[in-house]
């Protein structure tokens, strides 16, 4: 019995340990829950935020940020601040105002892992959406932009794909490799990296999107 109960100890600092080294996935993925619970209103959008805040705020190591992660302690700070400044504003505004200052400080946390998320989605071996965003641009674009953002964010999490949500404002290397000039955009590659399906600046994108996995999925029933 004590056998079994140090296994199971180990086994728990084990998987705590491998939970809280992966920095940008663990951020990521709460701040992914946050931002879909946001933008439907439900009643644990609170706990969401706090359990986004308790994740962000871990002590992490600064060399790790700056080796495996590229980015600086500096930059990090900086979105942490960012986020302090959108808790504090939230108190006084609507979940929709919340919701465009959210979607800015999510563009942030782009910004701050790029290169690092830049690596980790063209390794991934699965069928993956690359979507462009804007952090600035026209009041219609962004708003565009935002709701698309989280049209993508809830069609991965049903589908299971990867994805990466990147400010084309700040990063449009990506836009001019593969000539899509406009944000919002997408590129859907294969598990290769070979560009299967593009839409740029297209209110009905998620229409698309879907339409166009639909009949990826028909065709592969009939193969």
């Amino acid at each position: 019995m004590m056998l079994n109960f140090k296994f199971l100890v180990f086994v728990f600092i084990a998987v705590s340990i491998n939970t809280y080294s992966q920095v940008y996935e663990s951020i990521e993925k709460s701040a992914t829950e946050y931002f879909i619970s946001l933008s439907n209103k439900d009643s644990d959008v609170d706990s969401d935020l706090s359990k986004l805040k308790e994740i962000l705020f871990r002590n992490f190591d600064k060399t790790e940020l700056e080796s495996k992660y590229q980015t600086s302690i500096n930059d990090f700070d900086s979105l942490k601040n960012h986020f302090t400044e959108y808790e504090l504003t939230i108190k006084n505004i609507s979940k929709d105002s919340a919701l465009v200052l959210f979607n800015q400080w999510y563009l942030h946390f782009s910004n701050t892992f790029y290169n690092y998320a830049d690596e980790k989605f063209f390794s991934s071996n699965q069928t993956k959406i690359l979507f462009f965003s804007a952090s600035m641009s026209c009041q219609c674009t962004l708003e565009m932009c935002k709701k698309q953002t989280i049209e993508i964010l809830n069609l991965a999490k049903e589908m299971n794909l990867d994805y990466w949500i990147v400010d084309s404002y700040e990063h449009n290397d990506l836009q001019i490799k593969y000539e899509t000039f406009f944000a919002p955009s997408l590129i859907v590659f294969d598990s290769h990296n070979n560009v299967l399906y593009k839409i740029e600046y297209d209110e009905k994108m998620i229409v698309s999107l879907f339409g166009y996995f639909n009949n990826e999925s028909k065709k592969n029933n009939l193969e």
